[in-house]
């Protein structure tokens, strides 16, 4: 009798004992997809190892095996145990996070004859029924669909559910019929379209027509399946002459998979020659792409490359050449980016440079072309795998090289279970294979940095823009200066006079505010009445264009008020800038601009982040007002002016990263100026304007700000001197949300003993209720990383019923 442990997907569960019955002894495996019990229920899990010898009672046997595009490898499935060790989560929820989306699907069982019936009368009035119904619909051995049969679902016409799948047990019994089950993703299947192949028997072989004979011969000429829509459309043949070769023997019927592919933009730019700082790059990864493809040991770790260039220094070219070199070696890539923003630009370019070898994975695609991109990655069709987090899970066998764009960026890391840091996987998955990495960024994390300056990391420099562009003039305006002036306007005298020049000169704008909706909060100037959303600790904001309010958090949404709700009064003002409402005044100050937003309410339908783009870079809008998705890695190089509506939105927030994600934000909006032959201008409005971040940006100064940033996080033992994690109580009771945290609090304490490890809470959150549940929070800190991971370990362990309602957060990207 064999056990195995499966992968449920079905939420924070263990990998649970299945009994594999002895007709699927020799199916079942590592990484098989089946279908098992789970309660009441009928779930799909993923076989993960062999259980010996359970002590268990009562375990149940597998249901079936199902037909599934993803089988996990053993190099996936140790990623996935290392994910589940490092971010302190059950390894179900990180076996399943690997998986695409679409592959979370519905199971469709579809029916095929085996055999003829050699004694029709032995069948039930209710047998012959079904039976006609599945000859009928072509599913018998002249392979008309092929061996995938019919579905079970188009059966329950001639009967009830029940009825239907007790007839087709019986059937199934006699041997007469075979039932299979697969996963087939909700809009996302792949499309399957009717086609033929030759077969061996030659056209002289039969007696045919002339036109008969040039169809053969242009069919076998093709040397691949083809399908019928594709001989009508590109040859003009008819459907009768396709049947007439198959029925002669010289054809038969397949089914033949289409792809959906998603759509790129064709760009300019082989051969462009390398600057010295490029070529140095180039030729320091490409040798050490080379040594690692010329070790005889097959664990040889590559190296780990921080490639620190300066905003339009020419990275992607790089990272280009670099592909190009592991390619020649027979080694795939991987290339990671960190908005859906910014893979379809580089998907273009990719696309453009490597054709069909690039396949792209992502949340912007439809079901279908993610379906279809992964299945092509897993066949080996593709050799590159660019996309934004998830990607990092792409089947790529014999990966050589692992490139993590604006390695920086808080995209990578995962806000829900597993919460995992892509870029940390992604470097773990490198050293597991002994592919090379390349960490890009203009502006690194001080995490990154540090270990760069360690020697962990090889540090590569790119400190001048191609072509020797200067950088962007910077300015700073002190939002006080304007209050004091009487100026109600969001801009001052000198981003307006500076919008009226570079539209003057036909060129674009972009203007960035790291918020969206029209405000932040509504106010009554008479009662003092602050509309708060009923699940959140939050202001709800108001969108003007919509005339609601809303919370960013839950998505709870109410009409906005016309009069205060507590006290009548018609004294409703909006307090706080959003992007909708930077919109509206851009609009209003400049009539004869054409302007367009890009945030999370303009982006939110299939394809909208690729059309804004692509209507920005066409030159069909001057002005582009979006949020910190418009301020990485875009290049348009007719944007000559940058506004920085407000730079103080994340300075003060209560999180030790808050000056470095405002440096950041700066440096990186202000990098999309000036990137083609036009200098270019940068307006930063501030009320803080002697803040050392803002400072440091401004310059374009990386090294004075890690200086002083890295001596705050000495002083006060943060990352990278020692390690974090969040530990957040949730309840919809808030004594019981605060007792649960108090008591794993204590007994963490009593298990660390003298160890390096220290605990500061329970407190509550900042974000203090969250859809509808109170927060508590505290923090694990320590040198030894590995220590603190343990110790959370063992207290978690011994309370898994409190487990359930604590979020453990290792290396919080947020501590809100």
């Amino acid at each position: 009798m064999k056990f195995v442990r499966v992968a449920v997907d079905a939420g924070p569960v263990d990998p649970l004992t299945y009994e594999v019955p002895d007709g699927l002894t020799g199916a079942i495996g590592v990484g098989s997809c089946v279908l098992v019990p789970l309660g009441p229920r009928q779930v799909v899990g993923y076989v993960i190892g062999v259980d010996e010898s359970p002590d268990l009672a009562n375990i149940r046997p597998i249901i079936c095996e199902l037909e599934s595009p993803v089988r996990l490898s053993e190099d996936m499935l140790r990623l996935a145990e290392w994910i589940a060790e490092e971010y302190l989560c059950p390894l179900s929820q990180a076996v399943v996070s690997m998986i695409p989306g679409v592959m979370h699907c519905r199971i469709q069982e579809r029916v095929s004859l085996i055999d003829p019936v050699r004694e029709p009368s032995r069948l039930t009035p209710s047998e012959r029924r079904i039976l006609d119904a599945v000859s009928e619909a072509g599913a018998g051995r002249d392979g008309s669909p092929g061996p995938s049969g019919v579905s079970v679902e188009s059966l329950y016409r001639i009967g009830d559910r029940a009825s239907v799948q007790r007839v087709l047990r019986e059937l199934e019994s006699k041997g007469i019929i075979r039932r299979t089950r697969r996963l087939v993703a909700p809009e996302g299947k792949p499309r399957i379209l009717r086609g033929v192949r030759p077969t061996q028997v030659a056209p002289e072989q039969a007696k045919l027509s002339d036109k008969q004979k040039q169809v053969a011969e242009l069919i076998r000429g093709l040397g691949r399946d083809v399908s019928i829509v594709e001989l009508g459309q590109r040859f003009g043949l008819g459907r009768s002459t396709v049947e007439s070769l198959v029925e002669k023997g010289l054809l038969e019927w397949v089914d033949i998979t289409f792809r959906r592919a998603p759509a790129f933009v064709k760009m300019d730019g082989c051969g462009v020659a390398l600057t010295a700082d490029q070529q140095a790059a180039v030729e320091a990864i490409s040798t050490s792409l080379t040594d690692r493809a010329s070790s005889s040991r097959k664990s040889a770790a590559g190296e780990v490359f921080l490639l620190h260039g300066v905003t339009a220094s020419g990275k992607t070219e790089v990272y280009l050449r670099c592909i190009e070199r592991a390619l020649a070696l027979g080694r795939t890539s991987l290339v990671l980016l960190p908005e859906i923003a910014l893979t379809t630009q580089v998907m273009n370019i990719f696309r453009s440079r490597f054709a069909d070898d690039v396949a792209v994975l992502h949340s912007g695609l439809s079901a279908g072309e993610r379906c279809d991109e992964w299945v092509r990655v897993r066949r080996g069709e593709a050799h590159i795998v660019l996309g934004a987090r998830s990607a990092v899970f792409a089947p790529l066998e014999k990966l050589g090289l692992v490139i993590v764009d604006e390695e920086h960026d808080s995209s990578y890391k995962q806000d829900n279970p597993p919460r995992y840091n892509a870029r940390d996987v992604a470097i773990h998955r490198a050293e597991e294979s002994g592919a090379v990495v390349v960490l890009g960024s203009a502006t690194p994390s001080v995490e990154t940095f540090f270990r760069a300056r360690q020697g962990r990391f090889r540090l590569l420099e790119m400190p001048t823009r191609v072509e020797n562009r200067p950088m962007p003039r910077v300015r700073v305006v002190d939002l006080r200066e304007e209050a004091a002036k009487g100026r109600s306007t969001i801009f001052s005298e000198a981003l307006e006079a500076s919008i009226r020049e570079h539209l003057a000169a036909k060129r674009q704008v972009m203007l960035l505010q790291n918020r969206r909706a029209y405000s932040v909060l509504l106010l009554c100037r008479e009662c003092g009445f602050v509309p708060y959303c009923p699940n959140c600790a939050v202001s709800l904001k108001f969108h003007a264009a919509e005339r609601k309010l809303s919370c960013h958090h839950c998505e709870h949404q109410e009409p906005a008020p016309t009069a205060c709700p507590k006290c009548g009064g018609l004294k409703i003002r909006r307090f706080g800038i959003g992007t909708e409402r930077v919109e509206e005044e851009t609009k209003t100050l400049f009539p004869e601009a054409r302007v367009i937003r890009m945030d999370r309410d303009t982006t939110s339908r299939r394809g909208a982040h690729a059309s804004i783009l692509s209507r920005f870079r066409r030159a069909d809008a001057d002005i582009l007002v979006g949020t910190q998705m418009i301020a990485k890695g875009l290049d348009f190089p007719n944007v000559t002016l940058v506004g920085v509506i407000s730079a103080d939105t994340s300075l003060h927030l209560p999180d030790f990263r808050s000056s470095e994600r405002t440096f950041q934000l700066i440096s990186q909006i202000a990098g999309r100026s000036g990137r083609g032959v036009d200098p270019g201008e940068v307006v930063v409005q501030t009320f803080d304007p002697t803040n050392y971040a803002i400072q440091c940006a401004v310059n374009h100064d990386y090294a004075g700000f890690y200086r002083q940033e890295i001596e705050m996080r000495r002083e006060l033992d943060y990352p990278p001197f020692a390690s974090l994690a969040n530990i957040v109580s949730r309840d919809a009771d808030d004594r019981a949300a605060e007792r649960r945290l108090r008591e794993f609090v204590d007994e963490f304490v009593a298990a660390k003993g003298a160890s390096d490890v220290t605990i500061a809470g329970p407190v509550r959150a900042v974000l203090s209720r969250l859809r509808g549940e109170y927060r508590w929070h505290a923090v694990v800190r320590s040198p030894d990383r590995r220590l603190m991971i343990d110790l959370l370990d063992e207290v978690l362990a011994r309370r898994p019923a409190v487990r359930r309602h604590l979020t453990v957060d290792v290396d919080p990207a947020s501590m809100l």
